[in-house]
């Protein structure tokens, strides 16, 4: 059990040991053990915690430098960050990347009032009577998403309100798009000089271990127990229990502002084909709605990521969208397509998405159901 922060500087040391500690007990209960790189980000964030608790009892006035976790996928930044988060005895706030976003433009549509104001609005509740702000998963693809970052560094640096961020992304690959990286690097420099930049890079990517091993980063069992179906035969779907819909089920949804036509809504389960999902101009704002209202999605008709023509690189974009909300909001997901979804050995080519290598991890979570058997030879099969 950790003991109080913030009473002396030897009581400090004695607990940012515990810290790490109880930190290292969380990671054995999970069936691992702590990384090198994994325990010197624990240590980091103990001494955070010791400084910002001293600060609350007036040891300092001094606010601790902010953090910033980052390293590849699986390797267990999420699951420290929320290790950390849970034994941290101050006021804190919690935030996912596309929550926060989806608060934002929550805010600003249809509002009679300024952009600008209700943006400073969102910020302002977002860092309202807390210690410290916790956001994970931080990536910046979009120029309009760094105005609000920068908008949120700057308020934060001014109300004294220290960060601990988790990313895929070293502070400088940022809003990696050639076209708009240079907007975003005074960002990135703001971003270097309020934050401790610290590295977690071990060996393991935790999400692709076996069965029954250490998942630290992973999700419950909603998002796990997806599939992915290739090629998406009657016998395959109807023994996971999947029935294709008829067109008479076909409806359009409208989740914020973008209809989305949809070839079934049942309760708790969505299916919907590739391009009416992804192929118009829906965004995170439209799958976290829809994954409010539906438990498991089946996206059927997707195409095989090898080979994929250029004009599908903002599809493939939003797709990585999609499965970044239904993982972290632990939404059961079915992919069906022709032919091989394998995102490992595609390659980007400029057509699959930048972070290609996060979406690629969370979907081997999904068990594979692969049929040798053509699709059109088991129809006439079956006729």
């Amino acid at each position: 059990m950790t003991p109080a922060l913030g009473v002396g500087p030897r009581s400090l040391r004695n607990a940012r040991r515990a810290m790490v500690d109880d930190i290292a007990d969380d990671a054995g209960r999970s069936g691992f053990e702590l990384e090198y790189s994994q325990r010197l980000a624990a240590e980091r964030l103990a001494a955070f915690g010791a400084q910002l608790t001293g600060r609350r009892r007036a040891l300092s006035r001094k606010a601790p430098r902010s953090l910033y976790l980052h390293g590849p996928v699986g390797r267990g930044k999420t699951w420290l960050m929320d290790s950390f988060y849970s034994k941290l005895p101050v006021r804190k706030r919690r935030v996912h990347f596309h929550d926060f976003f989806r608060s934002l433009h929550a805010g600003t549509h249809g509002s009679t009032a300024g952009n600008g104001t209700m943006i400073q609005k969102s910020v302002d509740a977002l860092l309202a009577d807390i210690d410290v702000l916790f956001f994970d998963e931080f990536h910046v693809h979009d120029v309009g998403d760094g105005m609000f970052i920068a908008r949120l560094l700057r308020d934060a640096a001014k109300q004294r309100i220290p960060l601990v961020v988790t990313s895929n992304y070293a502070p400088d690959e940022l809003l990696p798009n050639p076209l708009w990286h240079e907007h975003f690097v005074p960002t990135i420099q703001a971003i270097k000089e309020m934050m401790d930049i610290v590295e977690i890079s071990g060996s393991s990517d935790f999400r692709r271990l076996v069965a029954g091993a250490a998942k630290p980063e992973g999700p419950s069992e909603g998002f796990r127990s997806g599939r992915i179906i290739t090629p998406g035969t009657p016998t395959q779907l109807g023994r996971l229990g999947l029935f294709a819909p008829t067109q008479s089920q076909s409806r359009v949804l409208t989740p914020t502002t973008q209809p989305i036509v949809v070839r079934n809504s049942d309760p708790d389960l969505l299916w919907v084909g590739f391009d009416e999902l992804c192929g118009g101009l829906t965004s995170p704002a439209d799958y976290l709605a829809l994954a409010d209202s539906y438990t498991t999605w089946v996206i059927d008709n997707v195409p095989s990521p090898a080979g994929s023509h250029p004009a599908l690189a903002p599809a493939w974009q939003r797709f990585s969208n999609v499965v970044d909300v239904l993982h972290d909001q632990d939404i059961t997901l079915f992919l069906i397509g022709k032919g091989p979804l394998d995102w490992d050995g595609a390659g980007s080519g400029g057509v699959l998405p930048v972070d290609l290598a996060r979406i690629a991890s969370r979907l081997s979570l999904l068990t594979r159901y692969e049929s040798a058997r053509p699709l059109h030879s088991e129809e006439s099969a079956g006729s």
